[in-house]
């Protein structure tokens, strides 16, 4: 009777095991894919990442956090350290390729869109602002 109390866990824990190859699971997500996270990124991951740095012919000091859900909060805008949060500002992509856009940075609600990368813990964007002119973020991970 032991024998056949053992067997059947057995058996059912082996069936699981052969249906799990069966399953095809969901890519893994990269972190602030802007889309609600179904971006499918294999290089690193930015999620949660925060940063020092500036953006030339507009601000220095300026930090910022990329959040996991896709936005962007700006921790640290100029020398008075003022912080804002808003759901305009969002991020997407990883290391290799990220895209930020950041909105109402100068009255006039002047905002930029950059792209680059964020490897080895350097970001180095560029990009055009809603003005037509060219901007450059560079920052270091804190």
């Amino acid at each position: 009777m032991k024998t056949k109390l053992i067997a059947v866990p057995a058996i059912a824990a082996a069936s699981l095991l052969a249906l799990t190859g069966c399953i095809q699971m969901p890519p893994p997500t990269s972190g602030g894919s802007g889309d609600g996270g179904t971006g499918t990124g294999t290089a690193g991951s930015l999620e949660g990442t925060s940063w020092s740095g500036g953006i030339d012919q507009v601000v220095a000091p300026f930090g910022f956090t990329l959040n996991a859900d896709g936005t962007v909060d700006i921790t640290q805008w100029g020398e008075s350290g003022e912080t804002y949060d808003s759901p305009a500002d969002v991020w997407d992509g990883d290391a290799s390729d990220v895209t930020i856009t950041i909105t109402g940075l100068q009255p006039g609600n002047f905002g930029l869109t950059v792209t680059g990368t964020a490897e080895d813990g350097r970001m180095d964007l560029s990009g055009e602002g809603t003005n037509g002119s060219s901007y450059t973020l560079t920052a270091t991970q804190d």
